[in-house]
């Protein structure tokens, strides 16, 4: 019993002194960590040390102190950086491959989408739908054709019902393109004939760029002008039956109104001017129509969640 106890003794007089070697490490280990804490860290310049801060030099450098100054930042006067003839010209060349061909128009005083914008405020801009919705149309017009002299001081063409129809394409909010075939029967008056002439025929077709000043408006009026052919049919003065291919070049103004998403009314004044060949005078055949176009080419119905249904006009 006497070697069991000596030997517990001995036991925990080991455990006691490995406990005290423990917490005095512990005790080194904080004192390092906290003594080296910004907290806790001695001021290089508090009264004990600055003394010993002969190594420190306080003073501004000559050359450095001119832009640390606070009168550095003040200026006599408000100054451009650089002189207005040096500044980079951002304008947009000619061979710049983003910007596309129809967009130099502005140059020559027209309008486009991408300088432009949809519209220009006139003609009732139109809300929630567009022209663009429903780019293509095709159409049907009827009006009064006048008719020229087609030989000088022999032959003139009567006014006579002019019909047609029309095909088209807007691409742009100020500008589309259609094709036109037009047709009639006009009378002639030959000079000299005591019998009235057998009746005429013309027939025109051509393609012609449309250009409209106020943009995606609900009365849109434009201007036209366009390159194609005609084609003329007539008794002469001499009893003989002339056929005749002519170049022609219409241009005129008009306007459109948009009345429902799919029904445009329009109205349009041109000069189809037709230049002069095998004896035929160069012709002003001034038509005034008025005609119907049908709109199409809408997108489809929106499916989505929170708007089922949703229709684009």
């Amino acid at each position: 019993m006497v070697m069991i106890r000596m030997e517990a003794h001995r036991v925990q007089a080991r455990h006691e002194v490995c406990a005290r070697r423990m917490f005095v490490a512990a005790l080194a280990i904080a004192w390092l960590f906290l003594g080296n804490a910004p907290g806790f860290a001695r001021d290089p310049f508090d009264e004990q040390s600055r003394g010993h801060a002969s190594s420190f030099d306080f003073k501004l450098d000559e050359e450095n102190r001119e832009f640390l100054s606070p009168e550095a930042a003040k200026f006599d006067k408000w100054e451009p950086i650089v002189e207005c003839d040096e500044m980079e010209d951002n304008t947009a060349k000619w061979n710049d491959p983003s910007v596309k061909p129809i967009d130099w128009v502005r140059h020559f005083g027209f309008r486009h989408s991408s300088t432009s914008g949809r519209h220009t405020g006139k003609g009732v801009p139109l809300e929630g739908t567009s022209w663009l919705n429903r780019p293509y149309h095709v159409d049907w017009f009827l009006g009064t054709l006048l008719g020229d002299e087609l030989i000088a001081g022999r032959v003139d063409m009567n006014n006579e019902l002019l019909a047609g129809l029309r095909i088209g394409f807007d691409f742009d909010y100020f500008w589309g393109l259609e094709w036109r075939f037009a047709w009639s029967n006009p009378n002639t008056d030959v000079a000299g004939a005591d019998a009235e002439a057998p009746n005429g025929s013309y027939f025109a077709s051509d393609i012609d760029l449309k250009y409209y000043p106020w943009g995606d408006s609900k009365v849109r009026p434009y201007g036209l002008l366009g390159a194609g052919l005609a084609r003329i049919d007539f008794t002469d003065h001499n009893d003989i039956r002339q056929n005749v291919n002519l170049m022609t070049m219409p241009f005129g103004t008009g306007v459109e109104f948009h009345q429902f998403p799919w029904l445009v009314w329009r109205l349009e004044v041109l000069d189809n001017l037709a230049f002069g060949a095998d004896g035929v005078e160069t012709l002003n055949n001034f038509s005034f129509t008025g005609g119907m176009e049908w709109r199409f080419g809408a997108k489809p119905n929106s499916y989505w969640p929170w708007r089922p249904g949703r229709k684009v006009w």
